[in-house]
């Protein structure tokens, strides 16, 4: 007689489908112990905490308290620092046009 008779492969189906498991008599790999993990994302974000309001919505609600947002202020710095250095973006659409009409054009 063999080791696995057919009352114990129908025994473990009927119990993989009670205990919602995977049915696998042959054991190949199949990555179900990973997918059955709890998702751990949920738990990260909610680690953080959340950010209520910002500086520039205070802004906007009371203009007359003229508040100065310095991460704004220092990213404004930074941009032009680098637009006199030649990098980054024009800052409208004339100066991109300028810089169209000053650049050969190398096609056709």
């Amino acid at each position: 007689m063999t080791s696995s008779s057919p009352s114990k492969i129908l025994l473990a189906r009927l119990t993989a489908q009670i205990f919602n498991h995977s049915y696998n008599p042959s054991g190949v790999r199949t990555g179900n112990k990973i997918l059955r993990q709890r998702l751990i994302g949920p738990t990260i974000t909610n680690w953080y905490p959340k950010h209520l309001i910002k500086l520039s919505e205070i802004t906007e609600l009371f203009p007359g308290f003229k508040l100065v947002d310095l991460e704004e202020k220092q990213r404004l710095e930074d941009i032009a620092r680098l637009r006199k250095r030649g990098k980054g973006a024009p800052k409208k659409a004339k100066e991109a046009n300028d810089l169209n009409a000053r650049t050969p054009f190398l096609g056709k």
